[in-house]
C-alpha cells in the first residue's frame, strides 16, 4: 500500500512503535498502516498505553496524558527502567528516522535519535521538523485529555489548530502582529505621556517667565541698595577715624593720672601691712589662751564624770544588797512549798501502783479490738477500689464508646456531606439551592442517589458502587421532564455548576421483577438480589432497574465462583463475595465470555448496618445496668466503711484516754526526783545575810577614797583655769587699743586704693572704646569694599566714582531714608530663588527635546502602523480562508448527521490581535438556536461529537503526518458513534491523507470498511489465559 503514496506524503508517518517494560507491555512492536488505524480491545488491555508511548516516546511530558505527573510510573512493576522507539519515515526514499526514550526509575530519561545519544532539545527539535506536535490537542488526543479539548479558550483553539496546519509564516506573522500591536500602543502611551509632559513644562515656563522678570527688577534695586550702603558706611568711616583721635589724646591723660595714683596706693599698702603684722601677733596669743583653757575645761568634765560614776556604783551595791536579802526570803519559801508537792505526788503514785495491772488488761482489749476493726476496713477500702477502677476504667469509658460508634452509624449522612464541601463544592453549592427553591418546580426533585439511597449493608454498599456509574450517583433526579430542563438550565448554564439531573418517571411501587426467582439460585450460593439490599424512593429505585437492572443481579458468597457454568444464561452479571463476574458475547463467534474481576469499596454510598447498629444499642443496654449496679454496690461499701470508721474512732478515744492515764503516773516518779534536785539548787544557790553585809561594807569604802582623790585634782584645775581667763583678757585689750590707734590709717589706704582702681578703668574703657572704633572701621571698610566688588572710594580707577560723587551732596541721614526706602520696596517684592532661574533655563531646552521627540515618535507610529497594515492585508485573507475551509468542511460533517455547525473567528476589535480565536458553533436540536461549544451547555457526548468532527475537518487544511484520537466516541450514543466512525472512515482513508490512529473500546456492528482502513485488536490484560488463542483474518 505504501507504494500508492509518494516519499514525500510518507514523511514523518509512523513506521512502527516498540515499548519494552512500558506500563503494562513486557515487550511489543506496532505496525500501523498508512492511511486509518483503529486500535480496540476490551478495557484495560492497553489501547491507550500505545498512544501513551508515541507521545512520551517523541518527547511529550507525562502532564499531556493527564495520568501521573512522574515519568517514572509509567515503567512496568519490578522493572527498573523502560525503552520507547517510535520509528518514522525519513525524507529519503527507503530511510526511516528512529527516536528512542529510556526512561529510568528515578524519572530521567535518555533520547536517541538513529542510536545517537543527544540532548532533549535537539531531540525535540529534529521531532519538530516533521510537523510533529505532541502537545496540539488538534494533532494528539489522548484518552484522558479529551474533556480538555472543549476547556480550550477561543484564543488556544485558534493557536492550536495554525500549529497542526503547520504553516509557520501563518503564525509567524500572527505573532509579529501580536509583538508590533503591543508596539504600536506601547509607543502610543509614550507619546500621549510626553505631550503631556510637553504641556506641563510649557505651563511652568511661563509660570517662571514672571519670576525671572521679578528677578532682574529686585537685582537693579539690590545694586542701588548696595551703592547707597557703601555710601553710607564709607562716611561713617571717615567719622570713626576723627573719634579715633579723640580717643587718643584721653588715653595719654588718663595714663598720665593712673601712674600718680599708683605710686601712692602702693606707699600706703607696705605702711598697712606692718601694722597687720602687730594685730596679728596679738590675735595669735590670745587664741592660744583660748585654747588651753579649752583643755582645762576638758579635763574638768572627765574628772566631774568619774565622780558621778562612783556615785552611782555605790548606789547599785546598795539596791543589790537589798535584793539578795530578798531573794533568800523567798528562796526558803518555796522550798518549803516544793516539798509538800512531793508528798501529795508520792502518795498518788502508791494508789496507782494498787490498780496498775487491771489499766493494762483493759488497754489490751481495746487494741485488739482495733486491729480487727482496720483490717475489716482495709477489706472494705480495696474493695471500693475494685468497684471504682471497673465503673471508671471499664463501664463509663466502654459505655462512652457504644454512644460515639452509634452516633457516627446514625450521622453518616452529615459526615459524606462535609467530605463532599471538599472534594465537590458544585454539588453541595446546588444541592443547598435546590434544597431552597423545591417548592418552585411541579414535582419531586430528589438530591443525589448517594443521599436518597439507605442500603442495608456494607457489603451492598460495594456492590451497588461497582455497578452504577458515579456521575449517576452524584446526579439529581426529576419526575417531570420539564422540570428537569428548567434545573440543567438553572445550575449548569446560570450558575455554571458541574452536577448531573436525571429523569425517573413518577410511581408509586417497584414496576420491575426478576427474571429468575432467587429460590432457583440459593443452592449456588446467591441470598438475595441487588435490588433487595436498596431502599429509597420508587422513581429512583425503577430508574435503577431499567437502567442497570439491579433486580436481575444476584449477591452471593464466595461460593458462587464453584457454580459459575450453571448460573443462567440471562443472568449477565452477579457478585460472589469481593469477586464480579461479567457475561458478554462474543461479536465474532457465538460464545459467551465470562470475565472475572475483584471489586473493592468506594465509600460513595451511605450504609446504615442495621444489625451492627442494634447489637451496639443491646450493648450499650447492658452495659447500663451493670454501671448501675457497681455504683449500688459502691453504696453499700461506702455505708458499712463509715460505720467501721465511727468504731475505731469510739476504741481509738478509749484507748487514748487509758494511755494518756499511764502517761501521767509514769511521770510522776520523774517529776518527784526533778523536785528533789531543785531543792538542793536551791539550797546552794543563796548565801547568808552576814556574808552580804561585809562585801557591801568593802566595796564603799573602797569607792569613798577614789571620791577624795578625784575632788584633790578639781581643786588643782580650777586654780590653773582662773589664771588663763585672767591673761586672756589682758591681751584682748591690747589688740583692741592697738586697732584704735591705726584706724585713720586704715581709711587712708582705701581711698588711695579707690582712686588708683577708678584711674584703671578709665584707662581701660578708653582703650576699649577706640580698639572697638577701630574693628568697626575695618569691617565697614570690608563691607564697602565687598559691596564695590573688591574696590575702595580712595582708589583711583574706583568703578562706582561717579554715584559716590552724586550722593556726596547728601547727608548721612538723608541717605539712611533712602536705604530705609529702598529696603522698603525690596521686602515688598517676592524673594526669588536664583535656583528658579536656572530651573526656567533647563526646562526651555527640556521643551525643546520633548518636542523633537514627539516628532520622532509619532514617525515611528506611522511606520509600525504601515508595517502592520501590509502584514494585517497578506495574513488576514489567509487566516479567514483557513477558518472558512474548515468552518465549510465542519458545517458539511454536521449536515450529514442532520445537526448544524460552523466555525467562525471571533474578536473585540480588528487591530486586537490577542482577542483573535476560533469559536465553534453547534446546534443539536432543532428548536434550538446555534450555541457557543461549552462544557456547561452541551453533553458530554455532544461535545465529543463536535470534537471529533472539528478533528476530521483540520484532515483537509493540515500537514501533520498523523493524528492519535484515544477513546473520543465516549459518551455517545450508537447513532452518533456509528456516524462519526463512517465520516472518519470516509475522510481519513481518501487518498493522500494523513496517517490516523483511532483508539476505541468497541466497534460496532455492520460497519463499511475499505482497503486502507486496519483494524488490531488489543488484549494484553493478566486475565488473558495463557492458551487463548484468536482466529486472524
Amino acid at each position: 500500500m505504501s507504494r500508492l503514496l509518494t516519499p514525500p506524503h510518507m514523511v514523518g508517518r509512523i513506521h512502527s512503535v516498540y515499548c519494552k517494560d512500558f506500563v503494562s507491555y513486557n515487550e511489543i512492536t506496532f505496525y500501523p498502516k498508512e492511511y486509518l488505524n483503529v486500535l480496540t480491545g476490551p478495557n484495560g488491555t492497553g489501547k491507550s498505553t500505545i498512544v501513551s508511548a508515541i507521545i512520551l516516546g517523541l518527547g511529550g511530558d507525562p502532564q499531556l496524558l493527564d495520568r501521573s505527573s512522574s515519568i517514572s510510573d509509567y515503567i512496568k512493576s519490578n522493572k527498573n527502567s523502560a525503552t520507547i522507539t517510535i520509528t518514522i519515515y525519513g525524507r529519503e526514499n527507503d530511510c526511516k528516522e528512529a527516536f528512542k526514550r529510556i526512561i529510568n526509575n528515578t524519572g530521567e530519561s535518555r533520547f536517541f535519535v538513529n542510536s545517537k545519544d543527544m540532548s532533549k532539545t535537539k531531540f525535540l527539535k529534529i521531532i519538530a521538523s516533521y510537523n510533529i506536535q505532541v502537545s496540539n490537542l488538534c494533532q494528539f488526543l489522548p484518552q484522558d485529555r479529551v474533556q480538555d479539548f472543549s476547556k480550550m479558550n477561543p484564543q488556544e483553539l485558534l493557536v492550536n489548530t495554525m500549529s497542526s496546519v503547520c504553516d509557520q509564516e501563518l503564525i509567524q506573522n500572527f505573532n509579529d502582529l501580536k509583538e508590533m500591536r503591543v508596539k504600536l500602543l506601547r509607543a502610543n502611551a509614550d507619546r500621549t505621556e510626553e505631550k503631556n509632559s510637553l504641556q506641563k513644562e510649557q505651563k511652568r515656563l511661563e509660570q517662571l517667565q514672571v519670576t525671572v522678570d521679578q528677578y532682574q527688577e529686585r537685582q537693579e534695586i539690590l545694586q542701588k541698595l548696595n551703592i547707597y550702603r557703601a555710601s553710607k558706611l564709607w562716611t561713617e568711616v571717615t567719622v570713626g577715624k576723627t573719634k579715633i583721635t579723640h580717643f587718643k589724646d584721653q588715653l595719654d591723660k588718663a595714663e598720665v593720672n593712673c601712674k600718680t595714683h599708683k605710686k601712692m596706693y602702693e606707699l600706703q599698702k607696705r605702711a598697712q601691712q606692718q601694722i597687720s603684722q602687730k594685730t596679728s601677733d596679738l590675735r595669735n596669743k590670745t587664741l592660744e589662751q583660748v585654747q588651753l583653757i579649752t583643755q582645762t575645761n576638758s579635763t574638768k568634765r572627765g574628772l566631774e564624770s568619774q565622780l558621778e560614776n562612783i556615785k552611782h556604783n555605790i548606789n547599785e551595791s546598795k539596791c543589790d544588797l537589798e535584793r539578795n536579802v530578798q531573794q533568800a526570803t523567798k528562796s526558803k519559801n518555796e522550798v518549803n512549798q516544793i516539798m509538800q508537792l512531793v508528798e501529795t505526788k508520792k502518795h498518788e503514785l502508791h494508789e496507782f501502783n494498787k490498780h496498775k495491772l487491771d489499766i493494762l488488761k483493759d488497754l489490751d482489749g481495746h487494741k485488739n479490738k482495733i486491729n480487727k476493726t482496720r483490717e475489716t476496713t482495709m477489706s472494705q477500702y480495696n474493695k471500693r477500689r475494685e468497684l471504682e477502677t471497673m465503673l471508671n476504667d471499664e463501664k463509663i469509658p466502654e459505655i462512652t464508646a457504644l454512644c460515639h460508634k452509634i452516633e457516627r452509624l446514625q450521622n453518616v449522612k452529615t459526615q459524606k456531606i462535609e467530605q463532599l464541601r471538599n472534594q465537590n463544592p458544585n454539588l453541595v453549592r446546588a444541592m443547598s439551592w435546590v434544597a431552597e427553591n423545591k417548592h418552585k418546580y411541579r414535582s419531586n426533585i430528589y438530591d443525589p442517589m448517594i443521599f436518597e439511597l439507605s442500603i442495608k449493608s456494607e457489603e451492598g454498599a460495594m456492590y451497588l458502587e461497582n455497578v452504577v456509574r458515579q456521575r449517576d450517583l452524584y446526579a439529581f433526579a426529576c419526575e417531570d421532564k420539564n422540570d428537569m430542563s428548567e434545573l440543567i438550565n438553572e445550575l449548569c448554564v446560570k450558575q455554571r455548576l458541574s452536577v448531573n439531573v436525571l429523569y425517573c418517571a413518577p410511581a408509586d411501587r417497584c414496576l420491575y421483577t426478576s427474571v429468575v426467582p432467587i429460590s432457583e439460585i440459593t443452592s449456588m450460593g446467591f441470598s438475595s438480589y441487588l435490588v433487595d439490599l436498596v431502599s429509597g424512593p420508587i422513581p429512583i429505585i425503577n430508574k435503577l432497574c431499567g437502567t442497570y437492572q439491579i433486580h436481575n443481579i444476584p449477591i452471593g458468597k464466595d461460593e458462587v465462583g464453584n457454580y459459575t457454568s450453571n448460573i443462567p444464561k440471562s443472568i449477565r452479571l452477579f457478585f460472589g463475595g469481593t469477586k464480579k463476574f461479567l457475561v458478554t458475547t462474543s461479536r465474532y463467534r457465538s460464545d459467551f465470555i465470562l470475565t472475572e474481576s475483584t471489586i473493592r469499596r468506594k465509600f460513595q454510598l451511605i450504609s446504615l448496618d442495621s444489625k451492627q447498629l442494634k447489637s451496639l444499642k443491646d450493648r450499650h443496654a447492658k452495659s447500663v445496668y451493670e454501671k448501675d449496679q457497681i455504683r449500688n454496690n459502691l453504696v453499700e461499701v461506702d455505708n458499712e466503711f463509715d460505720r467501721l470508721q465511727i468504731v475505731l474512732r469510739e476504741e481509738g478515744e478509749k484507748k487514748r484516754k487509758i494511755e494518756q492515764k499511764l502517761a501521767h503516773y509514769g511521770n510522776l516518779e520523774s517529776e518527784v526526783r526533778k523536785l528533789l534536785e531543785k531543792v538542793d539548787t536551791i539550797n546552794k544557790s543563796f548565801s547568808s545575810l552576814n556574808t552580804l553585809q561585809e562585801t557591801f561594807q568593802k566595796r564603799v569604802l573602797s569607792d569613798l577614797k577614789k571620791i577624795f582623790d578625784i575632788e584633790c585634782q578639781l581643786i588643782k584645775i580650777l586654780e590653773s583655769t582662773d589664771k588663763l581667763l585672767t591673761n586672756k583678757k589682758l591681751n584682748q585689750v591690747k589688740e583692741h587699743v592697738h586697732k584704735q590707734q591705726h584706724e585713720s590709717q586704715i581709711n587712708t589706704l582705701a581711698e588711695c586704693e579707690e582712686q588708683f582702681k577708678n584711674s584703671t578703668d578709665i584707662v581701660e574703657k578708653l582703650e576699649k572704646s577706640m580698639k572697638l572704633q577701630v574693628q568697626d572701621i575695618q569691617t565697614k571698610t570690608s563691607e564697602v569694599q565687598r559691596l564695590c566688588n573688591g574696590q575702595l572710594p580712595g582708589n583711583t580707577d574706583f568703578s562706582f566714582k561717579s554715584e559716590f560723587d552724586e550722593l556726596s551732596r547728601l547727608n548721612l541721614e538723608q541717605i539712611r531714608e533712602a536705604i530705609v526706602e529702598f529696603q522698603a520696596r525690596l521686602e515688598c517684592m517676592k524673594d526669588v530663588n536664583s535656583e528658579a532661574i536656572t530651573d526656567f533655563h533647563q526646562r526651555q531646552e527640556q521643551v525643546e527635546e520633548l518636542k523633537k521627540l514627539i516628532e520622532h515618535k509619532a514617525k515611528q507610529e506611522k511606520n509600525v502602523e504601515s508595517e502592520i497594515s501590509s502584514l494585517f492585508n497578506n495574513w488576514e485573507p489567509r487566516l479567514t480562508n483557513l477558518i472558512e475551509t474548515i468552518s465549510t468542511k465542519f458545517g458539511d460533517f454536521m449536515e450529514s448527521i442532520s445537526y448544524i455547525g460552523e466555525v467562525v473567528l471571533s474578536r473585540k476589535d480588528i487591530h486586537d490581535f490577542n482577542s483573535y480565536g476560533i469559536q465553534i458553533m453547534v446546534q443539536y436540536r432543532k428548536d434550538a438556536k446555534l450555541q457557543t461549544l461549552d462544557k456547561y451547555i452541551q453533553s458530554g457526548g455532544e461535545r465529543a461529537v463536535a470534537i471529533a468532527i472539528y478533528s476530521l475537518s483540520l484532515q483537509h487544511v493540515t500537514n501533520v503526518p498523523f493524528r492519535c484520537v484515544d477513546e473520543i466516541n465516549q459518551g455517545m450514543d450508537a447513532t452518533n458513534e456509528r456516524n462519526i466512525f463512517e465520516l472518519l472512515l470516509k475522510e481519513a482513508t481518501k487518498e493522500g491523507s494523513a496517517q490516523y490512529l483511532f483508539v476505541t473500546p468497541k466497534l460496532l456492528r455492520d460497519l463499511n470498511y475499505n482497503k486502507h482502513l486496519c483494524v488490531s485488536v488489543v488484549h494484553n490484560s493478566g486475565s488473558m489465559k495463557s492458551d487463548a488463542k484468536f482466529p486472524l483474518c
